[in-house]
């Protein structure tokens, strides 16, 4: 994507959330023979919803608003899916006694709208107790989800041990939607809040017409701010500012990460004028260069931010780091990452490790 669409597509998403928060916008004037690279844009940052929405008031013409409105009706019986997916997946957890809550997808949505058809469907995120994990993956391995046929570790394996410990989320394939299976927001436990403390917290809203619990305001905006899938997709940054608008989620601290995540939105989508001053100010600090980062991102195909990168992972998780366990998960991490384990069968650590080290080793040499 060119720097020129991307910084229209953005003016066009900024107007289109001014208007959303009942501003009255200037149209935006889209330039002859770029309406093709804007829709391709669209498509890549996930943002059809909101520019369908709003497409007389950002002034787009017939033919866009048309090209737009086919993207959302074609995801629609998605959605649909995605909704009868999203309360199946959390009643089966509900119904066995295990706490959990929905976050992101839908849920996120109508936290932030009042509208589940706010944004684009995408997996199942479910967040449940460390020790509640192994009862998890059996109820979704028996109810029509499972890992990727390279990935199926169960409890009792090695890797099983290694990958709880060490990381946060399983992805269980469906034939409705996928379902990724949390037991901490982030791989570095001081980077979000325990589990537990997010439970305690957590608020409701209506999916498919069902009480699915969530993360209360707060701890969303902390976890999208602080997950750097909001350089990969406008529609991150969008969440963000939808979330920024009530002034209670910034009774909290921000860490470096949530920062300079705010810091890309407020040079992107925009914040609203609600965001309180000590915030603004500290975003002022983020240092150019990190934002300039979150650009580039923008720019580049989804498909190379795709599988694990070391150096990446290394970056986000020393800025993230903020006790003693933290550095033992970055190191852990460098050495022996979760997933390096996934595809090893062996039953212990004797075995496990050195195939582990061996695939790695073997996937390096490829690279």
């Amino acid at each position: 994507m060119s720097a020129d669409v991307l910084d229209l597509l953005c003016r066009l998403v900024r107007s289109a959330l001014a208007a959303e928060e009942g501003h009255a916008v200037v149209p935006v004037r889209v330039p002859t023979g770029t309406e093709r690279d804007l829709l391709d844009g669209v498509r890549r940052h996930r943002v059809p919803e909101l520019l369908r929405a709003h497409a007389d008031e950002l002034g787009l013409s017939g033919g866009t608003a048309r090209v737009l409105a086919a993207m959302v009706e074609g995801a629609r019986q998605r959605r649909m899916v995605h909704t009868l997916e999203t309360v199946r997946a959390w009643q089966l957890l509900d119904a066995a006694g295990i706490e959990a809550l929905v976050f992101k997808g839908i849920p996120l949505a109508v936290l932030t709208t009042g509208r589940p058809d706010a944004r684009g469907a995408g997996d199942i995120d479910l967040l449940v107790r460390p020790g509640a994990a192994a009862a998890a993956h059996r109820l979704l391995s028996t109810s029509g989800w499972a890992l990727h046929e390279d990935c199926r570790i169960e409890p009792g394996m090695w890797a099983w041990r290694h990958v709880l410990r060490w990381g946060h989320t399983l992805t269980y394939l469906g034939a409705g939607a996928d379902v990724d299976l949390h037991w901490r927001l982030d791989a570095m436990p001081g980077a979000q809040p325990d589990p537990a403390e997010l439970l305690a917290r957590r608020t409701t809203v209506e999916v498919g017409g069902v009480a699915v619990p969530t993360l209360a305001p707060a701890d969303a905006l902390r976890h999208l701010a602080g997950h750097r899938e909001g350089w990969i997709w406008l529609r991150t940054l969008v969440d963000l500012r939808r979330l920024a608008r009530d002034p209670e989620v910034f009774a909290q601290e921000l860490p470096a990460p949530a920062l300079a995540s705010l810091a890309a939105a407020r040079a992107t989508v925009g914040l609203p004028d609600t965001v309180p001053a000590w915030v603004l100010a500290a975003l002022d600090r983020v240092p150019e260069a990190v934002v300039a980062r979150a650009r580039a991102g923008h720019r580049l195909p989804v498909a190379a931010w795709g599988g694990a990168s070391t150096a990446r992972d290394f970056r986000n998780g020393l800025t993230a780091t903020r006790r003693p366990r933290d550095l033992q998960q970055l190191a852990v991490g460098l050495v022996l990452p979760a997933h390096a384990a996934l595809p090893v069968r062996s039953a212990t650590a004797w075995g496990g490790v050195p195939r582990a080290f061996a695939l790695r080793a073997q996937r390096l040499v490829r690279r």
